[in-house]
This record gives C-alpha cells, structure tokens and sequence, in this order.
C-alpha cells in the first residue's frame, strides 16, 4: 500500500462547506480531509468559526476526478446554463412577494415607530 501524497484540490470558506466536499467524495471512493489555514482550528473550537477557511486534500493520483466532483458541486448556475453538455434550465418567473414583504415590513416598522412616540408625545404635550 502506497503512502498517500496529499494534493490541495479546492479551498472553501466555511467548515460545512469542507465537509460536505470530503462526503461527496468519499461517496465517489476518494479519500479526503480537510484542515484549516493558520491557526484556523484554533479559531474553531473559540469561536466556533474561522477566518481562515478550509482547504481540502486528496491523493496525488485522485486529484484530477476530485477537481471534476468539486467543479460540478460548486458551478455557478450560469454555467451550467453555458456549458454544452448539460440540461439547460429554464428562466425561473420573478418572485414579486419580495417586494411585497419589504413594503409590509416598512409599514409595520412604521406603526410600530408610531406606537412608540405619540404616548411620549402626549404624555409631553398638558
């Protein structure tokens, strides 16, 4: 058996972004791991996140197939719209609740603004 020659394939911000990488992997049959930049780990166990991100390693042989994995999991969706060999996703309709919460959230703000300062009003005015 070989020793394993680790090869940084991919970096990502946050720890459940690496280990959901390293499962999707390890599904494939390729062994990973994860480790943080710096004093990173440190960081995770005190604050419970780090600054530092997680960079993710395979052996030097699985390197190419893990890249591939990866690149499939984290292509922005306008590439998978351009790229030739997949399914072209339809335009999603607009969303018009978005604008309707924010309309109803600034009024409710407003009320509640006005419920706060016409009793210090009328309490001010004899």
């Amino acid at each position: 058996m070989n020793a394993m020659k680790p090869v940084k394939v991919y970096s990502c911000a946050k720890r459940f972004q690496a280990d959901m990488i390293i499962e999707a992997l390890k599904n494939e049959g390729i062994p990973a791991y994860s480790q943080s930049d710096g004093s990173g780990e440190y960081m995770e166990i005190y604050m419970g996140t780090s600054l530092f991100g997680e960079n993710i390693y395979v052996d030097e042989g699985d390197a190419y197939r893990a890249e591939e994995i990866i690149c499939g999991m984290t292509m922005p969706a306008d590439d998978i719209e351009d790229s030739s060999d997949s399914i072209l996703i339809p335009d999603a309709p607009k969303d018009r609740r978005i604008p309707a919460v924010r309309i109803i959230s600034l009024i409710a703000a407003i009320l509640f603004i006005i419920g706060i300062l016409v009793p210090v009003i009328v309490d001010i005015i004899p």
